[in-house]
């Protein structure tokens, strides 16, 4: 039998990040991201792949999960590498960070970073790029700014890789154009919330609001721990679409981020808003301004979003003692992280402060990501003779979906990590 179609999985299998997906079609291989895990004490990498096999890397984006590994691929190779110009920046921004603040060995330095950057070939959504005779196409994935669903055509078969993408609008996004998972011979697709849905945007953007006011109305000060990239800058977006009132703060790497998707505004929803949302939020500089901030009724968002690092660490320690204040999270909290020990456990624990969170503690889901109904409607969209990889979430949740997707007389793979799906 002749296989016109070969995929490995080097990561996101029956695991949430670290995603990897080597792709070989008419004699070309393509590599889908190739990103890192944050889950453990170290950074997890996914499987080795020589470097020199590759004939493009194309990365969906900037989230180190999708892209944190992939200087490692430029210490004896140069492959294109394949982004929008938005998911360049923000790459580039979120590793040399990653290279900075990591206490434990890194197998790449800032060279290997700047290897990558020399070997990047930009593609807006709905552009192209041929290797060989495989073509290569972008579009909108509704997760965060810059981000992409990837589509890989050759002469017999359409491949589409959804990386992470959300169905549903945002304050800050349109959702994603899933046109071409409707036409594709083969998808691979990411579950990470296969297992429940979304709360109404509407209802838990109100909800998030009135619980602000509640705080502040009491002089409390209100620590919202959030990712740098895509999750403040749509926290912002909130606060301006409800003309928010109290003074908001934006610390961190958030500040740079948001600078930089203001450059690239034509890729939001509503750019107009966004100008809104960066106007009213003031920018923290210095320990100076940090220790004043915490004193008044305000808003303070800032990375990390799971207190693992950031500005937000220290608001933490300042303001979790206190009855009268708050901290809301509004990011995904990888097990064993600080944040999720605090939501589940009610102590925040870092390298200098241990102790029981007497603040008023909520997290409120903003998630950019579908839910279980809007993967069930893409997979429902897909071909009837369609062969369905799911990836990325865990295993449970994963052979649920499955099932799902079965019963509606689709082929759904399950791949274990090195599995190579030949088709």
């Amino acid at each position: 039998m002749t296989y016109g179609i070969k995929i490995k999985l080097l990561g996101a299998a029956m695991e949430v990040g670290r995603a990897g997906i080597l792709v070989t079609v008419d004699d070309k291989n393509i590599l889908l991201d190739y990103g890192v895990s944050l889950a453990g004490e170290e950074p997890g990498f996914p499987l080795h792949v020589k470097p020199r096999i590759l004939d493009a890397v194309a990365v969906s984006h900037a989230h180190l999960d999708h892209s944190g590994a992939i200087p490692l691929l430029y210490i004896s190779a140069n492959p294109p590498l394949l982004t929008t110009a938005l998911t360049a920046t923000l790459s580039e921004l979120l590793i040399n960070d990653f290279l900075k603040l990591s206490k434990y060995y890194v197998p790449y330095e800032s060279t290997e970073l700047e290897m990558m950057k020399e070997n990047m070939v930009y593609i807006d959504y709905d552009k192209t790029f041929e290797v060989g005779d495989v073509t290569i196409r972008f579009y909108d994935a509704g997760h965060i700014p810059g981000s992409a669903i990837i589509e890989i055509e050759s002469s017999t078969s359409r491949i589409v890789y959804t990386g992470d993408f959300n169905l549903e609008s945002s304050c800050l996004l349109n959702g994603a154009d899933i046109g071409p998972v409707k036409s594709a011979d083969v998808v691979i697709m990411e579950s990470t919330y296969a297992e429940y849905d979304h709360p109404p945007r509407e209802d838990n953007e109100k909800k998030f609001i009135e619980s602000l006011y509640e705080v502040l109305e009491y002089k409390g000060t209100v620590l919202i721990p959030s990712f740098a990239v895509g999750r403040s800058q749509e926290i912002l977006c909130v606060l301006a679409k409800y003309d928010f009132d109290y003074p908001v703060y934006i610390d961190g790497m958030a500040k740079l981020a948001g600078e930089i998707i203001a450059e690239n505004s034509h890729l939001l929803r509503n750019p107009r808003m966004f100008e809104k949302a960066l106007g009213m939020a003031r920018k923290v500089k210095g320990w100076n301004m940090r220790k004043r901030i915490i004193e008044e009724p305000a808003v303070i968002v800032s990375p990390a979003g799971m207190l693992k690092g950031g500005p937000s660490v220290f608001y933490m320690e300042k303001l979790m003692e206190r009855p009268e204040n708050a901290v809301f999270f509004v990011s995904y909290l990888i097990p064993e992280s600080p944040g999720r020990q605090v939501i589940e456990t009610g102590i925040f624990s870092s390298p200098t402060k241990k102790g029981k969170v007497k603040a008023r503690v909520e997290w409120f889901d903003f998630s950019a990501h579908s839910g279980r109904s809007q993967l069930i409607e893409t997979v429902r969209s897909t071909k009837k003779d369609v062969n369905l990889l799911i990836i990325h979430g865990r295993e449970e949740p994963e052979l649920k979906l499955a099932k799902v997707a079965e019963e509606m007389g689709k082929k759904a793979y399950i791949p274990r990590l090195g599995e190579e799906i030949l088709l």
